[in-house]
């Protein structure tokens, strides 16, 4: 391993690498640093090449093992937390709040939580095919897709089936009026 090729790694390049780590693709890396896919791939390149290594797990590795593998390793370009350490004991659990409130309520105090109703607490886990507020991607396992296109099946039949009981029922009315 070569301490000054590492050290010749720009702190982009540095924050790429430990991201890949985290088991994030480049455009998951993009999206928590703020940068296009394409620059994460560039920033990877030059990682690579300034190493001398064949692919980017190798590099990440290597800088791990440079760093002393410190698994909590904070990422240079990204700011301090709004909270100092004496508050965080006081923090909100973010393990009782939505996927889509978690960041926002990490570095808020308890007082500062936002007030969650009982409708949005308990649909929460609910796997919904649509996007919501909570949960914007769709993370639907194939057995969840499978009992969404049956429940839309089923649903679509039901209706069908009402509307033409209802054309029936007004046949039936109309014929008997007309005797």
């Amino acid at each position: 391993m070569s301490i000054e090729a590492i050290s010749k790694l720009t702190a982009r390049q540095r924050d790429c690498l430990r991201l890949v780590l985290h088991h994030k693709q480049s455009k998951e890396i993009g999206r928590e640093l703020g940068i296009s896919p394409m620059t994460v791939d560039n920033h990877f390149r030059s990682a690579i090449q300034t190493l001398g290594v064949s692919n980017r797990l190798e590099a990440a590795l290597m800088l791990a093992s440079y760093e002393g593998d410190e698994p909590s390793q904070r990422l240079t370009s990204q700011p301090h937390p709004v909270v100092s350490p004496a508050e965080s004991s006081i923090m909100a659990s973010s393990s009782d709040i939505g996927d889509g409130q978690r960041e926002m309520t990490s570095a808020l105090r308890e007082d500062q939580v936002p007030y969650r109703t009982y409708r949005e607490a308990s649909f929460v886990d609910f796997p919904l095919p649509v996007p919501t507020r909570g949960k914007p991607r769709n993370d639907l396992s194939i057995a969840q897709r499978l009992f969404w296109i049956a429940i839309l099946i089923f649903g679509m039949g039901l209706g069908a089936g009402a509307l033409l009981s209802g054309f029936a029922a007004l046949t039936n009315i109309a014929l008997a009026l007309k005797h």
